[in-house]
């Protein structure tokens, strides 16, 4: 048993963590240099994560300079998390370890080779969705030779209003009428009855994802826009997601007279449409170009709605509308500045994360309440896991 956490602070251990998120090692003495702590308070972090088993220690190897010393870094295979995305049209998966991807060749590799997203109708009942969520789930598991009782965390995003109970309160992407309520949630907990199961809006997960993996960087007060079949966005402010007293934040498209409204009524109308008519406007078409910058209009409007009310150092333009590139982005940013009237503007830009945006966000959100449950049960007597983590 550890000695003594009580001097111990959970935001200690948090820190020590995001240092070893990594597959490198790292001796005491970087882990010192890169958390500011002192020696003694990363080597209480480090024993309790050892004894936790989510850390490894080596024996004492030779170094560079100095005497030898022992090593540190994460297990990965302590445990892993499944992120899924439910949309409208497709269902997609990914696995990843609790290193976290890695980055071969500019793509984000998970875990065994992530299956083929799954098509599915947009007006298909719960039961069907339901149903595909389930077999592309098992199948990323197979593919990765990965057992359920060792999956972690399991996170899902969906479009629509969702409670901090996981709970599906809205759904205006969905049609089928039936997707709203607690389906969703109890399936996963049925099947994964020993992880720490999260549903929550795919636009949230989204701005995880760029914060984490993408453009969003460092950057502390970020706006992530989804859009595609319609419009919401994610917020992270001072750091951390916000989501407001009611996890209604971002879901402004549900007002009709908004921009957000009129952007994502626009969207909806032209349905299936979109990729033909991006390629239509780059070939120099001038129905296409007229009807893109439409687009642009009706999105810069609303974006300069975000920057009179949230005043965000950073907009990132995601989903099936950020595919087109150039061919969206330099009309919107036109009309975006226009919109803003002389007021001093955020910086506009693409994901670059493409659909894979919610499931990294997904994945970052399933790793951190991992790595908060196991603070949770070490550090008992500490207050609970900080919102930078949740």
């Amino acid at each position: 048993m550890i000695a003594s956490t009580t001097d111990l602070g959970r935001w200690n251990a948090e820190r020590v963590l995001e240092v070893l998120y990594d597959r490198r090692p790292y001796s005491n003495a970087e882990l010192v240099r890169s958390t500011g702590l002192s020696r003694s308070t990363v080597e209480r972090a480090v024993d309790l994560l050892v004894a936790q088993g989510v850390v490894a220690k080596s024996e004492p190897v030779a170094l560079v300079s100095g005497r030898p010393a022992a090593l540190y870094r994460l297990r990965p295979t302590f445990g892993y998390v499944l992120a899924l995305d439910v949309g409208a049209h497709t269902v997609r998966a990914r696995l990843d370890d609790l290193a976290g991807p890695q980055v071969e060749a500019g793509t984000f590799v998970g875990v065994g080779a992530p299956p083929e997203p799954v098509s599915i109708d947009p007006d298909a009942p719960a039961e069907g969705r339901l149903r595909v969520l389930t077999e592309i789930a098992d199948r990323v598991l197979e593919m990765a030779g990965v057992a359920r009782p060792d999956v972690r965390a399991v996170t899902v995003g969906t479009p629509g209003i969702v409670d901090a109970a996981g709970v599906i309160k809205s759904c205006q992407v969905i049609r089928s009428g039936d997707w709203v309520g607690d389906r969703l949630r109890n399936l996963v907990r049925d099947r994964f009855p020993g992880a720490r199961v999260s549903v929550d809006n795919d636009a949230n997960l989204a701005v995880l994802g760029e914060q984490r993996f993408g453009v969003a960087g460092d950057a502390e007060d970020v706006v992530v826009v989804l859009a595609g079949r319609r419009v919401g966005f994610g917020i992270v402010h001072s750091g951390g997601l916000h989501r407001g007293a009611h996890h209604q934040a971002g879901e402004a498209a549900n007002v009709d007279d908004s921009g957000w409204g009129r952007a994502s009524r626009w969207l909806y109308e032209h349905d299936g449409e979109l990729a033909g008519m991006f390629a239509a406007a780059a070939a120099g078409e001038p129905a296409a170009v007229t009807r893109v910058a439409q687009l642009a209009d009706l999105l810069g409007r609303a974006m300069a709605e975000i920057v009179h009310t949230l005043d965000p150092e950073l907009i990132v333009l995601g989903g099936a509308v950020a595919l087109a590139g150039a061919t969206i982005l330099d009309p919107l940013r036109e009309r975006f500045k226009a919109a803003c009237q002389g007021i001093e503007t955020p910086e506009l830009a693409l994901s670059a994360l493409g659909r894979q945006a919610v499931l990294l966000g997904a994945a970052e959100h399933g790793r951190r309440e991992v790595f908060a449950h196991l603070l949770d049960e070490a550090l008992p007597q500490l207050p609970a896991a900080t919102a930078r983590w949740r």
